[in-house]
């Protein structure tokens, strides 16, 4: 009887834990349906444009090995992407909306990866789901989804290897097995997108920096994963070697080419006789630059016009490449011209990216505008052009059985919930929508700021925040915060920022490579409200602290 007495005050406290739970369980369930609704109704809005300015290049990679015809293949690209869509292919069917739909699927999954992260560095529930909908829901994110490109599978890429790390360092995974898989993502993340190396980078230091063990433990994990990250990315060049395939060139040349028409000197320097002849045009370029940028992506690409003014009768395009990175690391070894670029062009594109600062970085393409894409390069290995129209796939693919049926919507209701869900910042529109509770919204085909804008000051607070607060604890001036949080915080932040910096620096702050960065500007945001309601729960324990000390 006492041995029950005693088991008793154990028991509710075991059921309330259950029932917290299974609530929690049904809460995340409902959450994934819901943004899978989402982006199934923009699939379903837009089932026939799936091809953006550069995913052309990745499914004529597909098609070459798929046809046996890898050693001709002269596409300027690395071979990852190309490499996952023939794995669906063999997998599911080469079709174009099979790849579409698996980068749906893996967009959600990078956001289930950076609220897991959020959650394994201590995070209550709540913010590591409000983790989830911030990098899952954002409209930028869901229409790049719906083309074929590297963006999808670069950032599932760089979350998973977050996770794996945050798992080494916050839940004691074995550090030398979970380094080797954070390795092997990083090297499929570099062969699917080279400038990924700077979100290699911090996770590897990072990981160097956070991991609990000792200094030497630590550099051999560093090691292992920097190896087999290093062997994975080096593959493609080893294949190439032993089948005998001839580079087809890289993309060096277009990289660069911004960096040299913005910042470049043609009035001293090196290769004075060809700068002369790009002198006169790039002055003029220039002079037409305004605090805001070009107003639109065509007159951004004027470099490329500098550069092949470089060129004199006689050299080829090898001469033109080797003259053009002379410049290139002349623009970027002299003082004065370094700081024109960081000062003049890298800060500038930085916060037109991050804060939809001039209308390159606002108005992304309509769906509809990839039209010439998928007219002008059809591919009908893949089946594009689909010639699926809006709403066509559920009418054609959604057959419940019979039991179903009674439960689930017929497909006139299910279209016309998905058609209502696309009312709410995902359909193009010319003005602010409203997304609920009376919230206005871009729908990212406007020139109005996005939401974007909020996700990037709440990640530049937190930056601030943990900048001066961290050290500030560390004095005994403020109260200290959980470690996680500092830690993965300052992962969110530094991921989000190096997304957006390496595009910033070499390129310059277009509308897509907003996608890169949102996953991480979600999870910092997320961190940000934890940090909030840390300071609030630390501030009512110290009050009631002093109400009983007072008391007593």
């Amino acid at each position: 009887m006492n041995e029950a007495r005693a088991g008793r005050p154990g028991l509710l406290p075991a059921l309330l834990g259950w029932a917290n739970s299974i609530a929690w369980f049904w809460i995340w369930v409902g959450a994934i349906g819901f943004v899978l609704t989402v982006h199934l109704a923009f699939l379903v809005a837009w089932p026939d444009h799936f091809i953006h300015e550069d995913g052309g290049a990745y499914i004529i990679q597909a098609e070459s090995i798929l046809k046996g015809q890898y050693i001709e293949d002269a596409i300027k690209r690395p071979y990852g992407v190309a490499v996952f869509l023939v794995l669906l292919s063999k997998l599911f069917g080469p079709h174009i909306l099979v790849f579409v739909i698996a980068q749906h699927l893996m967009s959600v999954g990078t956001a289930l990866l950076v609220a897991a992260t959020v959650r394994l560095a201590g995070a209550p529930r709540f913010f590591a789901l409000l983790a989830f909908f911030f990098a899952a829901l954002h409209g930028r994110i869901i229409h790049y989804d719906n083309t074929v490109g590297a963006e999808t599978i670069s950032n599932f890429l760089v979350s998973l290897a977050a996770f794996i790390a945050a798992g080494a360092a916050f839940r004691n995974w074995p550090p030398f097995l979970a380094s080797a898989c954070v390795g092997l993502t990083l090297g499929a993340l570099m062969v699917c997108r080279s400038a990924a190396i700077g979100q290699a980078v911090v996770i590897l230091l990072w990981l160097l920096l956070v991991l609990d063990a000792r200094l030497l433990r630590r550099l051999g994990a560093l090691g292992l994963a920097a190896v087999l990250a290093s062997a994975v990315y080096l593959t493609p060049t080893a294949i190439n070697a032993v089948v005998g395939k001839r580079s087809s060139g890289n993309e060096i040349l277009a990289v660069i080419s911004f960096v040299i028409g913005y910042s470049g000197d043609f009035d001293h320097g090196i290769h004075l006789e060809h700068k002369a002849q790009a002198r006169e045009y790039v002055a003029k370029m220039r002079a037409a630059d305004t605090s805001l940028g070009w107003p639109d992506v065509g007159e951004y690409q004027w470099p490329f016009g500098a550069v092949h003014r470089l060129k004199m009768a006689g050299e080829n395009d090898a001469d033109l490449e080797r003259i053009a990175r002379d410049i290139f690391i002349e623009t970027l070894t002299t003082p004065s011209t370094l700081y024109r670029h960081l000062t003049g062009h890298f800060l500038r594109e930085m916060d037109f990216l991050l804060f939809d600062a001039n209308s390159v970085a606002r108005r992304a393409p309509s769906p509809q505008g990839y039209e010439a894409f998928v007219q002008r390069e059809p591919y009908p290995f893949f089946g594009s052009p689909t010639g699926f129209k809006r709403g066509q796939l559920i009418q054609d693919y959604y057959k419940p059985g019979w039991l179903l049926a009674r439960f689930l919507p017929t497909a006139d209701r299910l279209q016309g919930y998905l058609s209502e869900v696309m009312r709410h910042g995902y359909a193009p529109s010319s003005d602010l929508v409203q997304v609920c509770c009376g919230v206005l919204v871009s729908t990212e085909y406007d020139d109005l700021p996005g939401p974007i804008v909020w996700l990037s000051s709440a990640t530049l607070g937190l930056a601030l925040v943990l900048l001066i607060g961290v050290p500030a604890s560390y004095a005994g001036f403020v109260r200290r915060v959980p470690r996680g949080l500092v830690a993965v915080g300052a992962l969110m932040i530094l991921l989000a920022l190096v997304s957006a910096a390496f595009p910033a620096f070499l390129i310059y702050g277009f509308n897509r490579y907003g996608y890169y960065a949102i996953p991480f500007l979600g999870g910092s945001s997320a961190v940000l409200l934890w940090l909030l309601f840390e300071s609030i729960r630390g501030y009512g324990g110290k009050s009631e602290a002093a109400r009983g000390k007072a008391g007593a």
